[in-house]
């Protein structure tokens, strides 16, 4: 089965309507995995497709978010980054090649000190330098 036809199914599979530039970042996110933002999403997918707005993106990450098909991260605290990987692990930036690592990571939801407080959502972002990058 082609990458076009597996995202086709992996949206109906979540009711959503897989229209052309539903599957098309789908698509992109599955070939790609590189955690990228939505800017990126974009500007690669606008070059083949040139009647892809930003808005359809934006609208478009946002609905699969919505349907747990995509999960996000803001490794840098400025953008927002789209990951297909929904169970909980964590991220390793390389602070050098500014690669994003994925690792396992089991997160407990209790803290000190947060007793009372509603945890929606816990994220674990390491940083360093990478092992192909320390070897160079």
């Amino acid at each position: 089965m082609e990458l076009f036809e597996k995202a086709m199914k992996r949206l109906q599979d979540v009711d959503i309507k897989p229209s052309y530039q539903r599957v098309k970042v789908l698509e992109y996110l599955m070939r790609d995995q590189n955690h990228p933002t939505a800017d990126e999403i974009y500007q690669n997918l606008h070059k083949e497709t040139p009647t892809l707005s930003k808005a359809t993106v934006y609208n478009t990450l946002r609905l699969f978010e919505e349907r747990k098909l995509v999960s996000t991260m803001s490794a840098d605290r400025v953008e927002t980054r789209y990951d297909l990987l929904t169970e909980g692990h964590g991220h390793f930036v390389c602070t050098k090649c500014e690669t994003i690592f994925n690792f396992p990571y089991t997160f407990k939801n209790e803290y000190e000190d947060l007793d009372g407080f509603d945890i929606a959502s816990e994220e674990i972002v390491l940083k360093g330098i990478c092992k192909d990058c320390q070897k160079k």
